[in-house]
């Protein structure tokens, strides 16, 4: 078992307290490391070394095409070491080998893309009069904080650092106590690209105590969060209380409209990725179906006969495509859901409680027959469990579609693009995919409509959400 330590102004270094979290591997439940455990005074400190750096002015005053070259550099660093990082993060987190390996290469397609943004962050002359130069400069916040989850820990990670970085914010990142270990490779990547001290700060500690003393620190000017809303709303409210900016991904119960039309082997292969893929643990999951009731019944028992196929391993055995839960209390939570499904009437066609096996594995379940005031239908549940409502008209699918507090995706499968498009444009969600779910990139804007958050991550739009506009006006008389 190895011992990790936090990445602290280009140092690193144990926490203070002395104190360690252990991390285990969710298919075994094995202890395979352990990291220093960040307190208050941790976070003090990395919060002091990314002030220091962004009062030093190193990444604000650095030439823009110097910026880039460097943001390559950590791409380039992050893509040698995504092997070795991706196999700690398999273990870590569950998932398969090749999409943890995948997640240290999209953090290095983030950093290349928003490397080729950053000369082009530019602010614009305004007509006053004649007598008046008047412009506008965009700057960064300050101290960037950044709550990473653990379902896709570097991913996240990646996306929201590479616009603090462009951007020339310092950032300070607080992994998730589950999966902390991989980020620390990212940290090594970070280092060998040659990144000046306390631009880039990486600690591990609980959330309701570095997490929540992180967002509520008086020099933190800016926070990112990926997570609940419960806790999403925290955050928010700390924000608020020092007015400053905050972008916040929170939940989902995304629903996915079937069309009689349809090809439903497109739906069932969005349902292996997008509900069975990382034991469901996915914020845009296709946790609901909204299907035609003529088309229904061919289409539970072809999502049965997918969810029989499934090879239930860890994500580091070959094949494995339902791999674990990340923890016993995501299991049991998630064992639950299924169970109060079926208690308030909807049927278990396939699965409905954890696998007989060591580990935190839950059977792939479909509920057939749930209705939409049931509880399985109404909230996130995060794990592998796929609910299926029957409508009989388009108004019907579309009102159960937006009958829930979330926002954050939908999908629509027709072969008709012009009614794709139609309810495409009725959906209350930052994201729908048509036909086909998950068809966006890093270059695509990502986020949600009501309770599933505000702001956008990803994309050009994203850095609007990292940057303040100065207003300044010349007399010339």
């Amino acid at each position: 078992m190895r011992s990790y330590q936090n990445y602290i102004n280009g140092e690193w270094v144990d926490s203070l307290s002395k104190d360690k979290i252990q991390v285990e591997d969710p298919s075994t439940t094995n202890i395979i490391g352990e990291i220093s455990c960040a307190k208050n005074a941790d976070v003090d400190l990395a919060v002091e070394a990314a002030k220091n750096s962004f009062k030093s002015r190193i990444l604000v005053d650095m030439p823009i095409l110097e910026r880039a070259k460097l943001m390559r550099r950590i791409a380039e660093e992050t893509r040698k070491i995504s092997k070795e990082g991706g196999n700690i993060l398999c273990y870590e987190n569950g998932k398969s080998m090749a999409a943890a390996v995948k997640e240290f290469n999209d953090v290095a397609d983030m950093f290349e893309y928003y490397a080729g943004l950053t000369d082009k962050l530019e602010g614009k002359t305004i007509p006053v009069s004649n007598s008046v130069l008047d412009y506008t400069v965009l700057e960064p916040y300050g101290v960037s904080a950044h709550i990473i989850p653990w379902n896709y820990p570097l991913a996240m990670l990646g996306r929201s650092a590479a616009c603090s970085f462009a951007t020339g914010n310092s950032t300070v990142i607080k992994t998730a106590e589950l999966t902390p270990l991989s980020a620390t490779f990212f940290a090594k990547a970070v280092e060998n690209a040659g990144v000046p001290p306390g631009l880039i700060n990486i600690i591990c500690g609980y959330g309701n105590e570095a997490g929540a003393y992180l967002a509520s620190h008086p020099d933190v000017n800016h926070i990112v969060f990926t997570g609940s809303v419960v806790t999403g709303k925290k955050i928010l409210h700390m924000a608020a209380d020092k007015a400053i900016p905050a972008i916040v991904e929170l939940g989902g119960k995304s629903a996915g409209i079937v069309y009689p039309d349809a090809n439903l082997d497109d739906v069932v292969e969005s349902a292996r990725h997008a509900i069975f893929g990382v034991a469901g643990q996915i914020c845009t999951a296709m946790s609901r179906l909204v299907v035609h009731k003529t088309v229904k019944d061919e289409l539970i028992t072809k999502l049965v006969d997918l969810s029989k196929s499934l090879k239930v391993g860890p994500g580091y055995e070959e094949g494995s495509e339902l791999t674990p839960v990340i923890s016993n209390n995501q299991l049991e939570k998630v064992e639950g859901y299924a169970r109060s499904g079926v208690q308030a009437g909807a049927e278990a066609v396939h699965g409905g409680k954890r696998v007989d096996r060591p580990g935190y594995f839950m059977e792939a379940t479909v509920l057939n027959n749930v209705k939409q005031n049931m509880t399985v239908a109404r909230e996130e549940i995060f794990g592998p469990v796929l609910s299926v409502l029957e409508y009989q008209d388009i108004d019907e699918a579309i009102d159960i579609a937006n009958d829930t507090n979330y926002g954050l995706g939908g999908g629509v499968f027709t072969k008709d693009l012009n009614k794709a498009a139609w309810t495409a444009s009725k959906l209350e969600a930052g994201q729908v995919y048509v036909n086909k779910w998950f068809t966006g990139s890093h270059a695509t804007p990502f986020g949600g409509y009501k309770q599933s958050g505000y702001s956008r991550e990803k994309g050009i739009q994203a850095l609007n959400s990292y940057l303040q506009i100065k207003n300044v006006g010349i007399s010339l008389v």
